[in-house]
Parts: structure tokens; sequence; C-alpha cells
């Protein structure tokens, strides 16, 4: 009663000769927080400003293309992390807490890292190469397709023609990850599943060729997943094994897409097209069935020798095998590589670790190879934009910056502050360098310590989603 009487105790006790005023009383009957219409407030007329001590919201509303940005801002440095281990190198052999297989595939890492200086340009352009999956002729011409149409239907076809291509050219890739998910739900169930589950394994052909996928996907759709959704009804496990079914599913989805007869049938769906016959004139799907038998498959899925020791090194650290210690810094280092592969990075992005003659480096960079959208344009210089850091054990850290192309050229260097006294012999270098490749630069910037941490501070392509509509979802 007393909140409903606007009654208040003093502090002296009950005392009922000191009652205290009602402050909402005699205020009178007119309108409180009237509504200004040139603003847009709150339906009682106050802000989240958050003066005089007022809370603000908790909530912040926010794009996914927004987190993405600051994710890469907030990103844990890959160089750092990375050469906190790499520059370790054959010490976390030693340190006992490694088993045989853990450190044979760790010692090949190093290994692999392990060129002379004759074997980095090479070494490079091959890593390049891979990572840019859809190169080649067929692709180059279909790239001159998209940019030289205005059919909202060719596009379409043609993005759907490239996402069956992929899923067949990485057909044995997701027929691994399918086979392992699987394993790794035999962690999750009770024995007698486990074994079933070990039995219809035995049935899936791993050495099916890409493309091939009728019988395996017959096997999944029709005897494993059924079996799986029966024993998710008949157990109430809404757990672990409920993701990885839901796992399961995207990747069986992928790899049916990928039959070599949905291909064939996208691509002469394509051939229906002026705009496609423009450029490919009038192949058939029979000569482009011939073209397929040709086709490398694992250069097609990027496969690269030196990509496969270096995820075998990830997935070592990430599982444990360098210690428990390690772990997060394994998982930090393949969270930035994830999220540098995301489909809001426009850039090719390369890191990998160098041992040349026993001096140890860790280079990472951002590369927009045409940051203008011009090299579909006649008459128009493609212009390139490099962003690269690396560190070298005995100095520290450098960063890169490279705008070549256009009408005028220019390199920034920043360099650790220790070598300051160094700088005109660094400038010495890098002319020499530059000649020797025959690269014109107009401008040549040196500076000791500062310069840019993260490519979103390089790169205004990235940036360039900010003003259209994206949903959290």
């Amino acid at each position: 009663m007393a909140d409903v009487l606007k009654v208040t105790t003093p502090l002296s006790g009950y005392d009922n000769s000191t009652i205290k005023n009602n402050p909402q009383a005699g205020q009178g009957p007119q309108i409180q927080n009237p509504v200004d219409p040139t603003r847009v407030t709150r339906g009682d007329n106050r802000t989240n400003a958050g003066g005089n001590g007022e809370q603000q919201l908790a909530f912040q509303y926010r794009s996914n293309f927004g987190s993405f940005l600051n994710m890469v801002r907030n990103i844990p440095d890959l160089s750092k992390i990375f050469t906190d281990i790499f520059f370790q190198g054959e010490e976390m052999l030693t340190g006992g807490v490694m088993g045989q297989e853990a450190a044979e595939r760790i010692a090949a890492f190093f290994k692999a890292a392990q060129m002379n200086e004759e074997d980095i340009l090479p070494f490079l352009k091959e890593q390049a190469e891979s990572n840019v999956k859809f190169s080649g002729g067929l692709f180059d011409q279909l790239r001159m397709v998209m940019a030289d149409t205005n059919s909202v239907d060719l596009k379409s076809d043609v993005l759907n023609f490239i996402r069956k291509f992929n899923d067949m050219s990485s057909g044995k890739h997701i027929l691994g990850d399918i086979f392992r998910t699987l394993r790794e739900m035999e962690s999750y169930v009770y024995k007698q599943t486990r074994e079933q589950i070990q039995e219809m394994l035995k049935e899936l052909d791993m050495l099916a060729q890409e493309g091939d996928t009728s019988k395996n996907s017959t096997l999944l759709k029709d005897k494993i997943m059924p079996f799986l959704g029966r024993y998710i009804s008949a157990n109430h496990d809404m757990g672990t094994i409920r993701d990885k079914i839901s796992l399961l599913t995207v990747l069986i989805s992928r790899y049916e897409n990928g039959n070599r007869e949905d291909v064939l049938q996208a691509f002469q769906r394509l051939t229906g097209y002026q705009g496609f016959r423009k450029y490919f004139g009038t192949v058939t799907m029979e000569q482009f069935s011939s073209l397929l038998d040709q086709v490398d498959m694992d250069q097609a899925a990027g496969k690269n020798e030196w990509s496969e020791k270096f995820l075998d090194f990830l997935r070592t650290g990430v599982s444990g095998g360098t210690g428990l210690e390690n772990k997060q810094t394994f998982l930090n280092m393949m969270n930035s590589m994830i999220l540098n592969e995301s489909v809001y990075m426009p850039l090719l992005h390369l890191a990998f670790p160098f041992n040349i003659n026993g001096k140890k480096l860790f280079t990472e960079m951002w590369i927009d190879p045409d940051e203008q959208g011009s090299s579909t344009q006649a008459g128009i210089k493609r212009v390139a934009r490099i962003f690269v850091k690396f560190d070298i054990r005995e100095l520290g850290q450098f960063k890169l910056l490279l705008v070549y192309g256009g009408d005028a050229s220019s390199l920034q260097l920043y360099y650790p502050e220790r070598m300051q006294k160094s700088e005109g012999a660094i400038q010495k270098g890098m002319k020499a360098i530059l000649e020797q490749h025959q690269l014109r630069i107009d401008n040549l910037y040196l500076q000791a310590g500062g310069g840019p941490n993260s490519p979103v501070e390089v790169f205004p392509k990235i940036q360039e989603r900010k003003n259209s509509v994206d949903v959290r979802i």
C-alpha cells in the first residue's frame, strides 16, 4: 500500500507527523514531455544518449558485413602468432610432448619451408596459381561473358555452371570430409549403432573419380542418412551428433551437385545464349566432355603439396599434438586463415614461411591484381595493389605497400625502428631490386616503424559494401 499512497518512511523511523510530498503531485493536468515532430525519439521523448549516468542499450544491431569488418580489424596478427611457433623450429620437436606421428608432420612442414633464394619466385607463382581456383582459358572466357552481358539469366547460369564444376573438381576432397565426419560420429553413438555405421562405410567407394558420384550419393541418401535420422528419432539425441548430421547434409548436397552429367547439362544450357556463343562459338557438349577428360582435377581444386603439409601442421596443433598450451595458438592461426578466405574478402591472400640458408622469415600478403575492375575494359590500364607483412627473425617486422600501374606507381616500406641508421642502405638496396626486375616506381617512401596493420586500412574495396543493405540472419 505504501507505493500506492505515495507515502515514504522518514529517516527517523515511523513518524506519522512527517510525510514527504509526492514528487508527482501538483504538476497540473498538462501533457508532460511533449513530442518534438522534428526529431525521432522514443515514445516517452527519451533518448539513450547516456547522459547523467543513464545506461545505454546493451544490444547493437550490426550486419554480417559489419561483423566481418570488426573481425578483420581485431583478429590476432597472424604474423606475430606464426613467428612465435615457426621461429622455434626444431625446438618444438624436442619438447617431449609429441607422439611420433605428430613429430613427423611438424618436421615435414619445417623441411618444406627450407629453400634456396632461386626457389622463392617459382614457389610464389605456384602458390598464387593454386589459390586462383578458376584459372585457364575456359574461365578467362567465362569472365569475358560475364563482363559483356546484361542478361541476368546468362549470369545466373554461368555461376550455376561454375558451382557445379567446383563441386565436381573437389569431389574427392568432399568425399573425404564425408568419410571423416561419419567416423567422428562413431564416438557419440552406442556400440551397436557404431558397428552399423562402420559396416555401411565399407560400402563407400573412396576411389570414385571426380564426377562419378551416383553410387556413393545413393548409398548416402537412401541408406546412411535415413539410418542416422532413425537413430536421432529413437534416442532423442539432440547433441553433437545432430550438429554433425547437419554438416553431413551440406557435404552430401555438394558431392551430389558435382555429378559429371549435371556439369555437362549446365554447360549445354549455356550454349543456348548468344552472349555465350560470341566467345565460345559452336562448342558442343561432346567436345566439352572431351575437354573435361583432360582437366587436372587436383589443380582445378587448388590442391597443392606444400598446402597439404601446412594443413597437416595446423591439424596437428589444433588437435593438441604439439601440447595443450599451444592449442589456442593454432586455433588463432586457423581462424585468421579462414577469415581471409571469407566471401567478403575480395583479395588474394597468401601466407608462408621461408627458411633460406638458415635465415627464417614469415610472409603474409594481400593482393588485388585489378583494384579498379578495369581488366575487361579496353584502353584502361590495370592497377594492382599489394600489401605485404614479413618478419625476419634477426631483424623484426617489415610492412610494404605497393600500388603499381596506371599513371603513377608508388612503394612504401616500413622497417623496424632499430634499423633507422641503415635507411640509406635499405633505400639503395630497394632501388637495385626494382631495377633488376625492371619495375618503374615514381615514388619510393621509407619510414622507421608504423605503417598499416590491417588490410582494411589499405584496400578501400573491402569496405565497398558498407553502404549497401545487409542484415544479420
